[in-house]
C-alpha cells in the first residue's frame, strides 16, 4: 500500500500494510517537500514514522525550526537593506 498526499510544497507518503512483504501491518509515514525541479513534494524531510507521537514530535519539532528560521532570515534581510 502506498499513499502519497500533497498540500501546497508539502506532502507525505505512506508505505506498508498487508501487500508488502514485512511483518503484517507495517507501516509508516515520511514527510517530503517539493524540490526545485519538481511539483511534486518528492524531496524527503522525515525520517521513517510509525506512531501518532513520531509525527506529532517531528511536525512540532518543523515548526519551532522554521519559526526560529523566519526570524532570522527577516533579521538578515534587515540588516542587509540597511547596509
Amino acid at each position: 500500500m502506498m499513499i502519497e498526499e500533497t498540500k501546497g510544497r508539502f506532502g507525505f507518503h505512506l508505505i506498508g500494510g498487508e501487500d508488502v512483504l514485512r511483518p503484517p501491518l507495517y507501516v509508516n509515514i515520511r514527510f517530503y517537500v517539493s524540490s526545485a525541479l519538481s511539483r511534486a513534494a518528492d524531496l524527503a524531510i522525515s525520517p521513517h514514522l510509525t506512531t501518532d507521537a513520531d509525527i506529532d514530535h517531528f511536525v512540532d519539532d518543523a515548526i519551532r525550526s522554521l519559526e526560529a528560521i523566519r526570524v532570522d532570515a527577516k533579521r538578515a534581510l534587515a540588516t542587509a537593506y540597511r547596509g
